[in-house]
């Protein structure tokens, strides 16, 4: 999905604004499309890119308020994904939630060093993952 790129007053009375954009990174495309879908029908704006080559590659041109990413990915790990985008000034508020299908406690204390605010195992519950977003986009957030 492409983004929003109206402007509060181009959209017509009674519109819904588009809400709060969230970045989802995961190499499973039955993933990117429930969290696409659970996401959109709560009134999210929603990207999604299977590699975290292709997510860094989309950074310059569109700043998420949340970013979601699998750790498990070809090529870039969510891990090393994670760090990068924590090492640059202008990204590094971005609150990244990863998502795994392990759930050791070394791989929650890699993915806090990472710098991620939660690390979630898969199978996930879809209000659970919607619950944080909804979290990380509240207005009094920092």
């Amino acid at each position: 999905m492409l983004k929003s790129t109206a402007k509060p007053s181009d959209l017509k009375k009674g519109q819904a604004q588009p809400g709060p954009s969230i970045l989802v990174v995961d190499d499973d495309v039955s993933t990117l499309r429930v969290i696409e879908m659970l996401l959109e029908r709560n009134g999210y704006t929603v990207r999604t890119v299977p590699t975290g080559e292709e997510a860094l590659t989309l950074l310059p041109d569109f700043i998420p308020a949340v970013m979601i990413l699998d750790v498990n990915m070809p090529g870039m790990s969510g891990f090393d994904v994670c760090q990068i985008i924590k090492r640059h000034n202008e990204y590094s508020k971005i609150p990244i939630i990863l998502l795994s299908g392990e759930g050791t406690p070394q791989d929650y204390k890699t993915g806090h060093d990472a710098g991620a605010v939660i690390y979630m195992v898969k199978p996930f519950k879809a209000e659970k993952l919607l619950q944080v977003v909804r979290l990380l986009t509240a207005p009094n957030q920092p």
